[in-house]
């Protein structure tokens, strides 16, 4: 690398990241909220959310007691589903909710990260020369 091309690095770096950067941390930040959505399953887990639990179903006797057994037995079956999918769907939101303040914290500090990590180096450098 030559003289030339060392100097103009600090200024390319902070054109890019007050300007160009900006545009990458959302589409990071919309890929990470895509990659949390269908991980979760979300969309899925709510269409089926009273659907019985892995889709297992009783099918009635003719008699009575058989019709009964099973409407309990499917009940059962579609409140364990219930449950387990709004759990599931529970976490879900969390993590997205979670990513999403972490994103924010992290956009507030974005602008100010280069003089971050100028202090920290300084500092460093200070310590050392000081053992």
């Amino acid at each position: 690398m030559n003289t030339i091309q060392s100097l103009n690095l600090p200024l390319t770096y902070f054109l890019w990241h007050y300007s160009l950067a900006w545009e990458d941390l959302f589409r990071l930040y919309r890929n990470f909220s895509w990659f949390l959505w269908n991980f979760f399953s979300i969309r899925l887990l709510l269409e089926t959310l009273i659907a019985p639990w892995h889709r297992r179903k009783e099918h009635p006797d003719k008699d009575t007691a058989g019709i009964l057994g099973s409407f309990i037995l499917n009940s059962i079956l579609r409140l364990v589903g219930f449950a387990i999918r709004f759990i599931a769907i529970l976490s879900g939101l969390a993590a997205l909710a979670f990513f999403s303040l972490l994103f924010a914290v992290f956009v507030v500090l974005w602008p100010f990260l280069p003089i971050i990590a100028a202090g920290c180096l300084v500092s460093g450098v200070v310590w050392l020369l000081a053992l």
